[in-house]
């Protein structure tokens, strides 16, 4: 199973307006995360792999990222959803609800190889704090089961942004793609 979309899925969660009361942005300021793999089944899903896994989240919860006024202005979830058909990953959504204080998703998503990805993410997003529970499971192109990877992924807002946050750079704009150079 490929873990590419369980990372994206693991990176902290933004908001946006998919239904008449928009979710509750985050606020702007110093957010850290703490992820916990509740599952982890699957080829090569070891009991080493997972706690090598969990380790590195562990790490990763020790840094802080700088959400800036800007960032936080951008989130926008359901674009990110959209656009994931955008950038080839082929995905259809069974349920993507964002409202106030409640995100639901459940979506699937061909893989080039034929088989398919099913994530869900249920859970609450708020101006200080989000709390995602959120599942990966991949199937083969006969539609065998390859593996599980569920999280259970806690952001919590820790004041003003810090000198010691890791700062993102700015996402690219978006817009139509740029068109080729002309043949000579």
């Amino acid at each position: 199973m490929t873990f590419r979309i369980v990372a994206l899925l693991a990176l902290p969660l933004v908001a946006s307006a998919c239904s008449p009361e928009a979710p509750t942005k985050r606020q702007p300021g110093s957010w850290s995360q703490k992820i916990e793999i509740v599952k982890f089944e699957g080829k090569g899903a070891t009991p080493e792999t997972k706690t090598q896994m969990q380790k590195m989240f562990d790490a990763m919860s020790t840094l802080s990222v700088c959400l800036t006024p800007a960032a936080a202005a951008k989130e926008d979830i359901g674009k990110a959803m959209e656009q994931m058909s955008a950038r080839g990953q082929n995905c259809t959504f069974a349920k993507k609800e964002a409202t106030g204080a409640t995100i639901a998703i459940d979506a699937t998503c061909k893989q080039p190889n034929g088989g398919t990805v099913k994530m869900t993410m249920n859970g609450s997003t708020g101006a200080t704090v989000q709390d995602m529970t959120m599942k990966s499971e991949g199937f083969a192109a006969n539609g065998t089961r390859e593996g599980t990877m569920e999280m259970h992924v806690k952001s919590t807002r820790n004041g003003e942004c810090k000198p010691s946050d890791v700062t993102p750079p700015e996402a690219p704009a978006t817009g139509p793609a740029p068109a080729a150079p002309a043949k000579p």
